[in-house]
């Protein structure tokens, strides 16, 4: 969980009783949160669960923007080529998931989206939107334990979920509730030399 939502004090005495990770942004992209991932996902029995958030946080232009500068500067111009035709997800960050599915080597893998709130980029959507009165479509995919690529090296199992986040991110762009438009900022997205802040 991001370290902020600590601030919140019901979560932060009910969260810091759990096991859990607590990510600061600032130490983002350091390989000490997929050890503390990997060593939750140690400790899970057969009807533990562990839920990862591979993009880091909530969908917005910039975030948006930076993931795919972050993969560029990597060197992964083509993980960032496949981040660009997914204006409805943010590119994941897999080294936390990976640490999680080596972890556990018995565990299905469950995939989780949902569509509705593409709309509600900033906290002022949300209030503009109150009371919301929407629908929201959900979709899981269970992959199970023999289909998990484990016994694949480090960059196959990127390719793996990145084919994962292009079926999930195709599954938005047809689920919007009501044939929903995506956002005037997430149109832009898709739009080549169109940019957006954030």
């Amino acid at each position: 969980m991001k370290a902020t939502m600590q601030l919140d004090p019901s979560l932060d005495v009910v969260a810091n009783r759990l096991p859990n990770v607590f990510v600061r942004h600032s130490r983002a992209g350091q390989g000490i949160f997929s050890e503390q991932i990997e060593r939750l996902a140690r400790g899970l029995d057969r009807l533990g669960a562990l839920v990862i958030f591979p993009e880091g946080g909530n969908w917005t232009p910039g975030r948006w923007h930076r993931g795919i500068e972050r993969l560029e500067q990597g060197g992964r111009e083509d993980l960032a080529a496949r981040a660009r035709g997914m204006p409805n997800l943010l590119p994941p960050r897999p080294g936390g998931v990976l640490a999680a599915i080596a972890a556990c080597p018995d565990a299905d893998v469950i995939f989780v989206a949902h569509a509705g709130l593409d709309r509600l980029v900033s906290v002022g959507d949300v209030w503009r939107n109150m009371p919301m009165d929407q629908t929201i479509r959900a979709k899981w995919w269970r992959v199970p334990v023999g289909e998990v690529p484990r016994s694949l090296d480090h960059a196959a199992q990127e390719l793996w979920l990145y084919d994962w986040w292009e079926r999930i991110d195709a599954w938005i762009a047809r689920n919007r509730p009501g044939g929903a438009e995506p956002s005037p900022t997430r149109r832009a997205q898709a739009t080549p030399g169109a940019s957006a802040g954030g």
